[in-house]
């Protein structure tokens, strides 16, 4: 019979790195923007702008002018009554991310014999998995009525397919800005992004994030002199590399996909959360009474991507990089 391990192996300790080495989790842009911005701390992230609940998420809209004419001594003032509000009303979404220990975990991970701390490790690794998924999510349309909206649901241009409840055929205001022209990224092509998501001359009325692919912001830089490669100084301290577009950065995303660029309005479009649900704190509860040492722990959250104003975003497909 041939031993597994020799003597040498079975007398000498492994050297062994205590600290986990992250390589499935993957950095999210966006959803760091859409949660205040505020830095992961101890992998959690913050939960953008609570509210109490209710059974949808409202989000009013001036959508139309009242009564205007010119004016002068036998001119009668339009007395007509003319809407003005409307809402959006966007569903609520949920995610849940757990793990499980067991009694071996219990018996053999502790004390000096226990190198990493198994079971703290799989409680930040829930809090990871909800967060990675999250990321994914944000920027497809929803697979279930229980998905996040994401910003393929925000962008889809069939008219007559409704979001927030209101279709683009019922107001045209809530149009999708969707770009399909197959060019090359260059300057000129930002600007038209820019002034496609623009519904005003002030700053906070044009996109204050692009968000792209690796390929296309590296192509980006190459066309720009060195002297105006600069970066947006929070996103480059949170880790993010940045290039600046009319003061505002471009950054890559690796959920992003391969050949978009997304021109957002942070204005616009943020994150509700529900205080109840605001990524709740995993803990080791008993699974069961019949298994005392089988523990669980979970995470859930419960909210929304929503936007106040659907024109004030611009999607770009089928860019490439200049030559």
């Amino acid at each position: 019979m041939a031993f597994s391990e020799t003597e040498l192996q079975i007398a000498t300790d492994d050297y062994t790195e205590k600290t986990p080495v992250d390589v499935f989790f993957q950095d999210n842009v966006l959803l760091y923007m859409l949660l205040n911005g505020m830095k992961f701390q101890d992998s959690l992230v913050t939960a953008g702008e609570l509210v109490d609940g209710g059974k949808r998420i409202k989000v009013f809209l001036e959508y139309a002018g009242a009564n205007v004419s010119a004016y002068g001594p036998n001119v009668k003032v339009p007395v007509q009554k003319k809407k003005i509000m409307q809402a959006a009303r966007f569903r609520w979404s949920g995610y849940v991310a757990s793990n499980l220990i067991d009694l071996d975990d219990k018996v053999q991970n502790t004390g000096t014999e226990a190198i990493i701390n198994l079971a703290q490790a799989k409680l930040i690794n829930i809090q990871k998995t909800l967060r990675d998924q999250m990321g994914t999510d944000v920027y497809v349309a929803a697979a279930s009525g229980i998905d996040i909206l994401g910003l393929g649901d925000l962008f889809n241009t069939d008219t007559s397919v409704s979001y927030g409840g209101i279709a683009e055929d019922d107001m045209a205001n809530w149009k999708a800005n969707v770009i399909t022209t197959a060019e090359a990224i260059s300057y000129k092509v930002m600007q038209n992004i820019r002034r496609t998501a623009a519904v005003g001359q002030a700053k906070d009325c044009k996109p204050d994030l692009y968000i792209t692919t690796d390929t296309l912001k590296d192509g980006f830089e190459r066309t720009l002199q060195a002297q105006v490669r600069y970066e947006d100084k929070d996103l480059a301290n949170a880790g993010f590399d940045t290039i600046l577009f009319g003061r505002v950065p471009i950054v890559a995303d690796d959920k992003q996909s391969a050949g978009v660029c997304d021109g957002l309005n942070l204005n616009h479009l943020n994150m509700k959360t529900h205080k109840d649900y605001a990524f709740t704190k995993p803990v080791w509860n008993k699974l069961s009474t019949d298994k005392p040492d089988s523990l669980l722990a979970d995470q859930r959250y419960i909210g929304q991507l929503v936007t106040n104003h659907r024109k004030s975003h611009c999607h770009h497909t089928n860019l490439t990089e200049p030559v």
